[in-house]
């Protein structure tokens, strides 16, 4: 099968954007994650980080008071951005302010079945409207997992990008094939198509994994929406 798949250029995210990555244990998510930051940071589109996390493992560049082992916090850093949203709305553009932030969720998809935690699917559908005001002010959110089951498909359709390597069960791998492998067409042959491009895409090279750009419009082609990226190191 002849199907080129360029490489991610974190250039094209959207300023404020909601991702997942999803993989098995020790398949590379946190080194991802953390070259991702790094990529964006060197271009100034990231300059602040949370971390959510219950083991407190990893990113070990932010700072013990910006990292908290449950989601509460993340209600109040939304509620602070909506302000700081509603300030740059009526305020000259000199005077307006300048941040960017990427709030990290490692492994806490449990959470989302609290009734005390559906901002993570609010967010997934109303983030991006936390920060409209503002060339140089967004909020991103990214979630790391080891299952993709465990999100709403609410989530995984509203988030801006989702990247994954091989799928941990059969049920996930036809998740992904049927949610994002057959946009191009349903017929046996496009599924088809669809099917022999993931299995070549997810063993592509070790640590590799595939991104679909939801935030992409106008598809015509696999390309179009679908990237490869890995750290390197």
């Amino acid at each position: 099968m002849n199907i080129n798949i360029d490489s991610l250029d974190v250039k094209d995210l959207p300023r404020s954007w909601y991702g997942l990555v999803v993989a098995k244990r020790r398949s590379g998510k946190t080194v991802l994650t953390e070259y991702l930051l790094k990529e964006l940071y060197n271009m100034g589109r990231v300059n602040f980080c949370f971390l959510f996390s219950k083991t407190d493992a990893g990113f070990d560049f932010i700072p013990r008071e910006d990292r908290f082992k449950d989601l509460e916090m993340l209600t109040t850093i939304v509620d602070n951005y909506k302000m700081m949203n509603q300030y740059n709305d009526c305020c000259p553009k000199s005077k307006q302010i300048k941040l960017h932030t990427v709030a990290i969720i490692d492994d806490m998809a449990q959470d989302l079945k609290d009734k005390n935690n559906k901002i993570l699917v609010d967010l997934s559908i109303n983030g991006r409207h936390c920060c409209k005001f503002g060339e140089n002010f967004s909020l991103s959110i990214i979630i790391l997992s080891q299952s993709l089951k465990l999100y709403p498909r609410t989530v995984r359709l509203n988030c801006d990008f989702i990247m994954f390597n091989a799928m941990s069960s059969i049920l996930e791998t036809e998740m992904v094939l049927n949610e994002f492998f057959y946009i191009l067409g349903s017929s046996r042959k496009d599924k088809q198509k669809g099917r022999e491009l993931y299995h070549k895409l997810v063993g592509y090279q070790d640590f590799g994994f595939v991104c679909i750009q939801n935030w992409k419009q106008c598809i015509k082609e696999y390309n179009d929406y679908l990237k490869v990226y890995k750290a390197i190191i």
